[in-house]
Parts: structure tokens; C-alpha cells; sequence
């Protein structure tokens, strides 16, 4: 599959409707620098992948990409469209359009059946325009730039999914349902665990009540006081005593809390509110007011100095026009009796008392500057002191601010304590009240307590018998939870392996796949001959679950810290091309190059375009995009255009209006049959 047209009408710089088709061989597209060459590109990626991934910023200004995506110059377009067609090997189209209102005619599972096929990487289309369109301002940061971890993950797209993925990931779903279950088994076990401890503490606990046991009437008469309200059946009122006890106990905590929280208050009220406290306030607001108004006139002193240095750099400018004028008629001298400069009748003496008149001028208008700049210092370095003394204070105004604040958020936070725990507002500014009111509450929790252990008692003996045979079941079922935990460990364990051995015979499959790039690499790189002393390039990669991928030239040396920045995107056009060429999950065969010759000597750009030549061989389509007129008649004599992949050269450049035009738009013929021997027979005649 290749690129059949694009046709874009409103988008970018493209105004009025526009259509470019490409030659089935190739197309070479020149015009000078923002005429729109690169637009092509971006019509490309937007219609396959409905964005622009060029842009490292997608806001700036309250303003993002999208709204310059679409025409915004002079003029209203027709409409607001970007179509790019592609044509299979047996000739049937495919098309998709989107417009600005962000609707689009395919599906992207329609686009992605179109121009993927095989075990395809995630976000395949994405990877597709990464790897298909090459642009200038991307090589280097896309190969050399990328992180080691980055150009991994790049490369590994690029050759597609992985026939051990599938494996990988149900590798991973073994483990994750074995730890679930040894979770689950674990909770079981934790909990019959925390079951027999609650057991056992009971067991204790009526122990003790039955020699505890005392007055039954005084400790019921205590238990209905507590809870007037419950039930008068004897089991439920003892459970509502129990939640009252609970309840009190809770409550006892957050008043104990709350005592201490009001005795933290009065102390930062008193410290707050001291005399000494209230009167360096004052003063630091006094302070801040004069270092104010210090501020303000030392500012409008440095405006006054600035004025006055402007006026005298004004006069010395005419000073130094004068003085030249001045050196010049001194040096031409008076002619015929007349004034050089102004054809004014004039003798040698009446001449040179007009020179040493304009002199003394001179030195007038010249004298001022350097007191002025003086002057501006002295009020520089003034206002600058009286702003730090400012800051200064407004920073002491801030921290009693600050202060203030801090005592007004303790006293809400105080309150809300208060209320929310219904305690009696009178206790807010007295903490020793609050105090003494819980100690009452403790004891009555203290005499509720021992009223139930009382009234416990009675039951006791029967209570026992239960939970002995309760608490000799749970063991027996902790033990049977212990088998089924150890045994769900061992599985654990061995998911967990299997996920290893997984993880290694990919990464082994990884590794045997990626050698295929290592021979196109070096081959790319060769060709284009980034360095003259270091003429191959090698790759390495380590890792086991993070993997990276290093490039290194000469004596194991980095080339992204040794290479100058032409010699760098030569090394990254070698290898973006390397990846373009070992992708097999796509039929598509268009390679899009985007002006990729900047910073590139013409040495080096003559090598590109025998390795485009070479690709041509191989029956892909190439698009460049460049500058250089010249460069654009190479590109056209040496790629190869037959009759079945004709080549096509346009050249566009921007109307008055500022909307892209194309110029010419030609088709490239196949060289003639036999063109090379007439040639030579012509030149041995």
C-alpha cells in the first residue's frame, strides 16, 4: 500500500482546496522555508491518527494545537477538510477524511485492518506515522536523544507484536489469580486467628468475673441508670449497657483529647493578647507604612534619573552626529571661499570660528551623560535598599498575620470539637471545668463496668461451656487454614517462576528479532558516512524486565555525546531508516521525509540521496520535501521512475494573500531505454 493523494482545503496554511498526487515511484516537493512543505506531512499523520505529534507543546497562552490546526488568515476557506488516499497493491483505494468539526469517515478499527497486518505493536497507527514520516526537527531526538530504556520501546513497536505476548500475559494472570487466592487464604487464617483470640479473652474474662462476683440489685439499679431506655429483658439490657460502655469509653478519649486541646488554646490566647504582644503589632504596621512610603519615593527618584539619562544620551547622540559632521568639513576645508558643508559663501577665518563654535557645542551637549548614569545608580542602589527594608517589614506584618490566623482556625477547630461531641460551651475558654467533668465520667464508667461484671456472673458458668467447645473448633480450623496457606505459597512461587522463564524466552525472542536490525543499521550508517574515522555503529542491549538499547561508535564511545550536530543526524537518519525498513506488521511502503537534510553537509546529503535511490530499488514510495532547488533536481534524476511508479516534482510557495499555492506540478519520466549507450556513441562521434 502506498500514498495515492492528499487533499486538504482550510487546514494550516492551506486556504483553498489543494490536491497533491504523489507519484507511485516518488515525489520531490521544494519551496523555501514555511511555504507549507511540512503541512503535507502533518495532513498525513492528522488523517491517519487525527493528531499532530511534532509539537512537544500542546498549550501555550491559554491557546493549544488545535487551534491552529485550521485556517486563519485571510479569507474564508470553502471548507475545512484533510483526505488522504492510498492505494493497494491491486489497485483498490482507500480514503479517510476528517474535518475541523472532528468527525471522521472510518473507524479507526477500518484504518488500522487498511494499513496494518500480523502482530501489530500497541497504538499501531501512531507507531506507523513515527516510523513512516521522518521530519527534520525529529531525527535526532527520535534515534541519538532518545533515553536507552526509549529507544528500546521504539525499536521493539517498530518490529511489532511478540509471538510470546500472548503467553506473557497469561503468565501474568496465573500469578495474579494465585495471589489472590493466597490472599484469600491468608484473610481466612488472620481472621480465624483474631476469632480464637477474641475467644480466648473471653474465656479469661468470665474466669475473672466469677470471682468478681458481688451485690446483684446495687449493680442492676447502676446498669438501668446508665440506660433507662433499653429493653427490660435482662440479655438486652446488658448488651445496651455494654454499648454504652463502649460509647462512654470513646467519649471519655475525645474529652481527655479536648482538655488538652483548650489548655493549648488559653496559652496561645494569653500570648496573643499580652501587652507586649498587641504594641510590637502596632509597630510593625507603622513600620510598614513609612517603609512604604520610603519605597514609593525612592522608585519615583529612579523614574526622574532615568528621564534625565534618556535626555542626555539624546544630547550626546547629537553631540557624536555633530562631531563627525565637524571632522568632516575640517578635513574638506573651505572651497572657492564656500563652505563645504553648506555652499554658503564664506572665508578660511569666518569657516574656522564656525568650527570652534561647533566644538564648544559639542562639548556642551557631551558633558551631562556621565553624571546622569551616576545619578541613576545612586537611585538605583536606594530604591533597592528601601525595597528590601520594605519587604522586611511587610514580612513581620505577615508573620503576625499569620499568628492571628493560626489562634482564630485553633478556636473554631476548638468549638467544632466541643459541639460536635455535645460538651457544654461554657468549657471552651475553660479547660480545668472540662477536666473535672471528665474525671465524673470516668467514674461512672468505672462503677457501669462493675455493675456488668456483676451481673455477668450468673451467666457465666453456662457462658464458659460454649466458648470452651468454640474455641477447640477453631483451632482445628486454623490448622486445616495453615495447609491450604502453605499450599497457596507454593503455588504463588511457582506462577511466579513460570512468569520469569516467560519474561526470559521473550526477551531471548526480542533479542534474535532486533539482530535484523543491526545489519540494516550498519549498512545505512555506512552509506551515509556520519564520521570519517568511526565507520560502523553497534548496538547493545541489557536487561532483563527493563530493557535498554545503547548505540555505540569507535572504542565503545556514546555518539550522541561525540558526534557534532550534523554528524548526529546523519547517525539518526541511518537509523530511523533501519527501523522504517525492518517493520513487517504493515503493507504500507511510503516513506515521507521532511526537509531531512538541514545541518547536514552536501557530502553527506549526496549519500542520502544515493541510499533514497537504493530504497527506490526495493519499489517503496518516496516523498521528500526540501529546500534546495538543486537538491530537488537531483533527488528527480536519481530516484528511479518507471511507467508502472512514475515520479513527480511540484514546487510551492505562498501567494499575497499568505495562503500555500502550487507553482508547478510536473511528472518525471522514465529515462528512455538505451539513453546511456546513445549518449555514449554520441560523445565518442
Amino acid at each position: 500500500m502506498k500514498l495515492d493523494y492528499v487533499e486538504v482545503c482550510g487546514f494550516r496554511g492551506f486556504r483553498d482546496k489543494i490536491r497533491i498526487d504523489f507519484g507511485g515511484g516518488f515525489t520531490v516537493i521544494t519551496g523555501r522555508n514555511g511555504v507549507g512543505k511540512s503541512t503535507l506531512c502533518d495532513a498525513v499523520e492528522f488523517a491517519i491518527t487525527g493528531l499532530i505529534e511534532k509539537y512537544a507543546v500542546e498549550k501555550a497562552a491559554k491557546e493549544s494545537l488545535a487551534d491552529y490546526l485550521w485556517w486563519r488568515g485571510a479569507g474564508t476557506p470553502q471548507a475545512y477538510y484533510v483526505t488522504a488516499a492510498f492505494i493497494r497493491g491491486d489497485g483498490e483505494p482507500f480514503t479517510i477524511t476528517r474535518t475541523r468539526e472532528g468527525s471522521v469517515d472510518r473507524l479507526p478499527e477500518e484504518i488500522h485492518a487498511a494499513l496494518c497486518s500480523g502482530p501489530a505493536p500497541d497504538d499501531a497507527l501512531r507507531q506507523l506515522t513515527r516510523t513512516s514520516i521522518i521530519r527534520d526537527e525529529w531525527i535526532a531526538a527520535l534515534s541519538l536523544d532518545l533515553s536507552e530504556t526509549e529507544r528500546f520501546d521504539l525499536v521493539r513497536s517498530a518490529l511489532g507484536a511478540l509471538e510470546g505476548a500472548e503467553a506473557a500475559v497469561k503468565a501474568r494472570e496465573v500469578v495474579t489469580v494465585a495471589d489472590a487466592a493466597h490472599s484469600r487464604n491468608e484473610a481466612a487464617y488472620e481472621t480465624a486467628r483474631t476469632r480464637l483470640g477474641e475467644r480466648l479473652t473471653q474465656q479469661s474474662e468470665i474466669q475473672a468475673s466469677l470471682s468478681r462476683s458481688g451485690d446483684g440489685a446495687a449493680a442492676f439499679a447502676t446498669v438501668a441508670a446508665a440506660v433507662p431506655e433499653a429493653p427490660t429483658d435482662m440479655i438486652a439490657r446488658l448488651e445496651a449497657a455494654r454499648g454504652a460502655l463502649a460509647d462512654g469509653r470513646a467519649r471519655a478519649a475525645r474529652i481527655a483529647d479536648a482538655v488538652e486541646a483548650g489548655r493549648e488554646l488559653l496559652a496561645l490566647q494569653r500570648t496573643f493578647n499580652a501587652p507586649d504582644a498587641a504594641a510590637a503589632r502596632e509597630i510593625a504596621m507603622a513600620d510598614l507604612e513609612t517603609a512604604r512610603e520610603a519605597k514609593d519615593l525612592a522608585m519615583a527618584a529612579v523614574e526622574g534619573a532615568e528621564v534625565l539619562l534618556a535626555r542626555e544620551e539624546d544630547a550626546d547622540a547629537v553631540a557624536a552626529s555633530l562631531a563627525i559632521l565637524v571632522e568632516h568639513g575640517e578635513r574638506l576645508g573651505v572651497h572657492d571661499e564656500h563652505c563645504p558643508l553648506c555652499a554658503a559663501k564664506r572665508s578660511s577665518a569666518e569657516f574656522a570660528a564656525g568650527l570652534e563654535a561647533a566644538r564648544r557645542r559639542i562639548s556642551s551637549l557631551a558633558s551631562g551623560v556621565q553624571d546622569a548614569r551616576r545619578r541613576l545608580a545612586a537611585a538605583s542602589d536606594a530604591a533597592r535598599q528601601e525595597a528590601e527594608a520594605f519587604a522586611m517589614a511587610d514580612a513581620e506584618v505577615a508573620a503576625h498575620k499569620a499568628e492571628e490566623r493560626t489562634l482564630r482556625t485553633a478556636e473554631q477547630t476548638h468549638a467544632a470539637f466541643l459541639e460536635r461531641w455535645r460538651l457544654d460551651p461554657r468549657f471552651l475558654n475553660d479547660p480545668e471545668g472540662l477536666a473535672a467533668y471528665l474525671e465524673a465520667e470516668r467514674d461512672r464508667l468505672i462503677n457501669l463496668e462493675r455493675a456488668l461484671l456483676v451481673l455477668d456472673a450468673s451467666q457465666s458458668v453456662s457462658r464458659m461451656a460454649s466458648i470452651e467447645k468454640n474455641i477447640e473448633g477453631l483451632r482445628e480450623e486454623i490448622e486445616k487454614l495453615a495447609d491450604a496457606v502453605s499450599m497457596s505459597q507454593a503455588a504463588v512461587t511457582n506462577a511466579r517462576e513460570i512468569e520469569r522463564s516467560v519474561k526470559r524466552v521473550n526477551a531471548e525472542i526480542i533479542d534474535e528479532r532486533l539482530a535484523q536490525i543491526s545489519p540494516l543499521l550498519n549498512e545505512l550508517y555506512q552509506r551515509l558516512r556520519p564520521h570519517a574515522d568511526w565507520r560502523t555503529i553497534d548496538y547493545s542491549i541489557r536487561g532483563d524486565v527493563k530493557r535498554f538499547l545503547s548505540l555505540k561508535v569507535g572504542d565503545g564511545l556514546n555518539p550522541q555525546f561525540v558526534f557534532s550536530s550534523g554528524q548526529r543526524r546523519a547517525a539518526g537518519l541511518a537509523f530511523l531508516l533501519s527501523v522504517h525498513l525492518a517493520r513487517a506488521w504493515t503493507p504500507f511502503r511510503s516513506l515521507l521525509l521532511d526537509d531531512p537534510v538541514q545541518h547536514i553537509d552536501d557530502f553527506r546529503a549526496l549519500h542520502l540521496v544515493e541510499v533514497l535511490a537504493a530504497l527506490r530499488l526495493d519499489r517503496r514510495q518516496i516523498i521528500c520535501a526540501v529546500e534546495d532547488p538543486a537538491l530537488a533536481d537531483l533527488l528527480c534524476r536519481r530516484l528511479v521512475s518507471t511507467n508502472d511508479e512514475p515520479g513527480r516534482r511540484y514546487d510551492i510557495d505562498l501567494g499575497r494573500d499568505g495562503a500555500t499555492s502550487v507553482l508547478t506540478a510536473a511528472d518525471v519520466p522514465p529515462m528512455p531505454v538505451g539513453v546511456l549507450r546513445s549518449g555514449l556513441q554520441v560523445v565518442g562521434a
